[in-house]
């Protein structure tokens, strides 16, 4: 999907904005209570550049309130640039659960890996995730990690970013969903090794639970 100057100057725009709206914000303290936002990881996290819908651009409006989540790619030239934005709702109760989930992407903003930066660095192995929060978590504990956005989301041709390394492992979250994403991910892809989270579980739960080193040595490393 290619996109159009407007479009990338748009999505630009909203980063940069969403971005310096977060210190302090409701988003903030959402990614505090996950794990994300302590002294010693903060500057890592920064990278990713989330941010908080406190002023949206004119088509962000039904996001207002929302984590910004923007999905960016590293430019030929230097530098980033966004591809596409999803949003999650932190509101508690929050009315969007019945209709689209608590994630939202913009409207014709495509399906896209999370966190790509993993497949363009010189690693041997990599982990694919169920969403954004857990990529992070995952990358953050020392394991390479791209995000799929939902169980529904997995593209044949996806399986391309990954040709080539020594091991993938997919980190299923512990549920039904979870490991029926796990087995079409792995039946498309060699060396593949499903990990699964405990029932009930997600990376992002399992590292509040047991650390970074507790993921880790779940995965075999």
């Amino acid at each position: 999907m290619k996109l159009s100057r407007t479009q990338r100057e748009s999505l630009a725009e909203a980063t940069r904005r969403y971005s310096a709206s977060l210190p302090g914000s409701p988003a903030a303290g959402y990614l505090a209570g996950r794990g994300l936002m302590s002294p010693h990881v903060s500057d890592i996290v920064a990278g990713f550049q989330l941010g908080y819908v406190e002023d949206p651009l004119p088509e962000h409006q039904a996001y207002r309130g929302f984590l910004a989540i923007p999905y960016l790619r590293k430019s030929p030239t230097g530098g980033w640039f966004t591809v596409t934005m999803r949003f999650r709702c932190i509101r508690e109760g929050c009315e969007h659960r019945t209709h689209g989930g608590k994630y939202l992407s913009q409207p014709g903003g495509g399906v896209w890996l999370y966190n790509t930066v993993a497949v363009q660095d010189n690693h041997d192995e990599i982990a694919i995730c169920e969403g954004e929060i857990d990529a992070i978590t995952a990358t953050l504990a020392g394991i390479p990690a791209v995000g799929v956005p939902g169980t529904q989301a997995w593209k044949p041709h996806f399986r391309r970013a990954f040709v080539g390394y020594e091991k993938v492992f997919v980190l299923a979250d512990g549920d039904d969903p979870g490991m029926e994403f796990a087995a079409k991910v792995a039946d498309q892809l060699p060396n593949v090794k499903v990990v699964p989270m405990p029932k009930g579980e997600d990376v992002n739960s399992y590292v509040l639970q047991h650390g970074k080193r507790g993921l880790r040595e779940r995965v075999g490393k």
